[in-house]
């Protein structure tokens, strides 16, 4: 990536999570109606951010902070595109939520599963033994049904999710460690900010071998979400 494309994409990213002046929203407003290209990134970065609103009650989606940004060589025509951007946004969002996102609590086929949807998250976020049982069983299809089409599956897992994979709580335990050893094409990940939470609380947070813990879980799925995984809610 070019250093100009990362410059505009770190503004965009801090518009949209309102992060920018009034003069540089102006400014990036304007550069959203001119630029068809810009337009189309800031909806799929919104559409991003308000999935993870919706999904991820307890988790804030990533800030950041930027450096003062002054002449940023865009048009300053003034004139009202709020409304327009709003339409984008929910068009958008509305598409984009239909291809990528399955409920755990509809009954999904997995024999449905299209070809393309090679990349696969499976996420939960409550304390559920049934639950997480069927997210097992769930996950174990994807992988033996696809291997040969190159699919990926990560069980991602937060709040009341964590305790499936703490070592004091889980009763899947021989599970996870057979599927991490058998799959190599399986990855379980819990949630950093929320193993933080439960260790301040004085709870053991010693996680089953092979589960990982680098970063928050909306962050991870905001990642994956924008390099076109789908993701299938528990």
């Amino acid at each position: 990536m070019k250093d100009s494309e990362f410059r505009v994409e770190r503004i965009l990213h801090a518009y949209v999570d309102n992060e920018l002046d009034h003069e540089d929203r102006r400014r990036t407003l304007l550069r959203i109606e001119t630029d068809e290209a810009i337009g189309k990134q800031v909806c799929e970065l919104q559409r991003t951010k308000e999935w993870v609103k919706f999904s991820f009650v307890d988790e804030k989606a990533p800030t950041r902070t930027l450096p003062k940004t002054t002449g940023l060589g865009w048009n300053t025509r003034i004139f009202s595109v709020a409304a327009s951007i709003l339409v984008l946004v929910a068009v958008f969002t509305a598409g984009w939520l239909g291809h990528s996102y399955q409920s755990g609590e509809e009954q999904f086929a997995m024999a449905t599963v299209e070809p393309e949807f090679q990349h696969v998250i499976l996420q939960i976020g409550k304390s559920d033994d049934a639950q997480f049982s069927i997210l097992l069983e769930r996950a174990k299809h994807i992988l033996d049904a696809y291997t040969a089409a190159g699919v990926q599956v990560e069980v991602v897992t937060n709040a009341g999710g964590l305790d499936m994979v703490r070592t004091a709580e889980s009763h899947h335990v021989e599970t996870i460690r057979n599927m991490i050893a058998h799959y190599d094409n399986v990855r379980f990940i819990a949630c950093s900010k929320g193993l933080n939470r439960l260790r301040q609380q004085g709870k053991n947070v010693e996680l089953i071998q092979g589960v990982s813990s680098d970063e928050p879980a909306a962050d991870h799925l905001i990642q994956r979400l924008t390099e076109g995984w789908t993701l299938i809610k528990i």
